[in-house]
């Protein structure tokens, strides 16, 4: 190792007057100096010394990757989610920081090295004792492994000892949370319950029942209540757009272009970053502007082309977190006789897009135009996780058509 100017020293381990810990003042590679506690054993605090000196040397020798191995995990954790922050969207940064966190606690495993096939086996044996599921534990593997790719490819480390740690299977009989799509039928029922769900509630808000009984006296009746906001219109928009629930939550009076009907989803709020443009019907279009004025009664405010175009029934922004619109999905399915999990799946939120998905191709929509409404980067996802034809939508391909059943009866 050559190096222009005064060589680099091994440092120096002090303890001040009336504290435990040994101290290390020294110097890394970039000539910055630091000054941090060690440890109070003494013994410990020269091994941490010796170490920090010998990584420096070897990083200005050129060796740093190969003995990058021996670095801690928990150290490159935030380089990697500092890297992340600058290309991924905040979601996904805090989806991997959860997983990583998680598998550091389980693992035996502290630094690089020893991040071994072995290792990452035990862990999985570990989590599907607990009952995880092959999706969960293959997420929280692959951002292991993505984190350990960025190291290599960043130069901190010489390489993944895991790179070619093979996932667990995860087909359909793997599932453990099945989504199904509405059919024809149900989607009518669940509007017109949806609807019936909107007016209950806004009776139930502006108190009818009590004041028509009149057990509260006038100044109860007369007390002022403000709005509450339709949901029907959400319901209809997340079937007829096929939208994530925060794409379409997202969307803003600007979005909405009335003459054209069309609403757009902007590449800040879209999973896949790119921002796309879906069409209206007319009726739907026509609807979603008269809530307009629903909203200014409801906030007692004019409506901004900022101002969301779908929220809370009292008329906030809906939060990523759905637990409030699970309830109101739960209820109006109850209404609608729809149960919500049966041995086909179940009908949540998301299930709502997968309906839409799965109409599309009821209609004859070719499938790289309800890729396209849907956001997909292939056809492939479309078909095979979205769309859910039954026996039914399928008995068309095996059933003559009417004119050929005119002509062999004629004949």
């Amino acid at each position: 190792m050559s190096r222009l100017g005064r060589a680099l020293s091994d440092g120096r381990l002090f303890r001040r007057p009336g504290s435990p810990r040994w101290i290390l003042d020294w110097t890394d590679g970039r000539g910055v100096r630091h000054r941090e506690a060690l440890s109070t054993d003494k013994r410990v605090a020269e091994r941490m010394r010796a170490e920090r000196i010998r990584q420096r040397d070897l990083e200005l020798a050129g060796l740093g990757s190969v003995e990058g191995q021996s670095r801690p995990l928990a150290e490159l954790l935030p380089q990697y989610l500092l890297d992340l922050r600058q290309r991924a969207t905040e979601s996904h940064v805090v989806n991997v920081e959860a997983r990583l966190g998680f598998m550091f606690r389980f693992m035996h495993a502290t630094r690089v090295r020893d991040v071994q096939a072995t290792e990452l086996t035990r862990y999985r044996a570990a989590q599907l004792a607990l009952g995880k599921s092959n999706r969960t534990i293959n997420c929280h593997v692959g951002a292991l492994k993505a984190m350990l790719n960025w190291a290599a490819s960043a130069g901190l480390i010489a390489e993944n000892p895991v790179r070619h740690f093979k996932p667990l299977r995860y087909g359909e009989a793997d599932m453990r949370h099945v989504r199904r799509a509405l059919s024809d039928e149900e989607i009518d029922a669940f509007l017109a319950a949806a609807r019936t769900d909107d007016d209950d509630q806004a009776a139930y808000a502006a108190a009818d029942l009590t004041i028509a009984s009149g057990t509260k006296g006038a100044p109860y009746d007369e007390r002022p209540r403000r709005s509450r906001v339709p949901q029907r219109l959400l319901w209809t928009a997340l079937l007829e757009t096929g939208a994530r629930w925060s794409e379409l939550t997202s969307t803003t009076w600007a979005d909405l272009d009335r003459a054209n009907l069309t609403l757009r989803l902007r590449a800040t709020t879209t999973k896949s970053g790119k921002s796309r443009v879906i069409p209206l019907r007319r009726e739907l279009a026509d609807e979603l502007w008269a809530l307009r004025a629903v909203h200014q009664r409801a906030r007692q405010r004019m409506t901004q082309a900022g101002d969301r175009v779908f929220v809370t029934p009292e008329a906030s922004d809906w939060p990523r977190e759905t637990t409030g619109a699970r309830r109101i999905l739960h209820r109006v399915l109850d209404l609608a006789g729809i149960a919500k999990k049966t041995t086909d799946g179940v009908i949540d939120i998301h299930a709502l897009r997968h309906s839409a998905a799965t109409r599309m191709a009821r209609r004859g929509v070719p499938l790289i135009v309800a890729a396209r409404v849907l956001g997909h980067a292939s056809t492939e996802m479309t078909s095979k996780v979205y769309t859910h034809l039954g026996v039914e939508d399928l008995r068309i391909a095996v059933l003559p058509s009417t004119r050929a059943s005119a002509r062999m009866q004629s004949a």
